[in-house]
C-alpha cells in the first residue's frame, strides 16, 4: 500500500472514531435572570469572595443562596434526566411485619 493510501485510510479512520467518540449534549437555553443585583448586593458578593465564604452573617448567606439559585435556573446548562426513585416496598414490608 503506497503511503498516500495509507494517509487517506488513516485520515477517515481517524474522523470515524473521533465520531464515535464526541456525544451530543443537548443544553438548554439560558433565560433572563429573575433578580436584578444592587450595589449593596454586589457588595455581598465581593465580601464573600474576599472572606473565601467564611464569617458571613445568617443573611448574607441566605442572599448568596438567593443569587446562585436564580444564576443555576438561568443560565445554559445540559439536560439531565429526571431521577428515579427506588421503590420503597421492601421497608413497609418489614415494618409492617413489626
Amino acid at each position: 500500500m503506497s503511503t498516500r493510501k495509507l494517509m487517506v485510510v488513516s485520515l477517515i479512520v481517524g474522523l470515524f472514531a473521533s465520531g464515535l467518540m464526541a456525544k451530543e449534549v443537548a443544553f438548554e437555553p439560558a433565560k433572563k435572570p429573575e433578580l436584578a443585583l444592587k450595589k449593596s448586593d454586589l457588595a455581598v458578593i465581593t465580601k464573600a469572595i474576599n472572606k473565601k465564604f467564611k464569617g458571613l452573617s445568617s443573611a448574607d448567606k441566605k442572599k448568596l443562596i438567593k443569587f446562585l439559585e436564580d444564576y443555576a435556573g438561568s443560565a445554559k446548562h445540559e439536560i439531565t434526566p429526571v431521577p428515579v426513585e427506588p421503590s420503597k416496598k421492601g421497608k413497609k414490608a418489614a415494618s409492617s411485619k413489626k
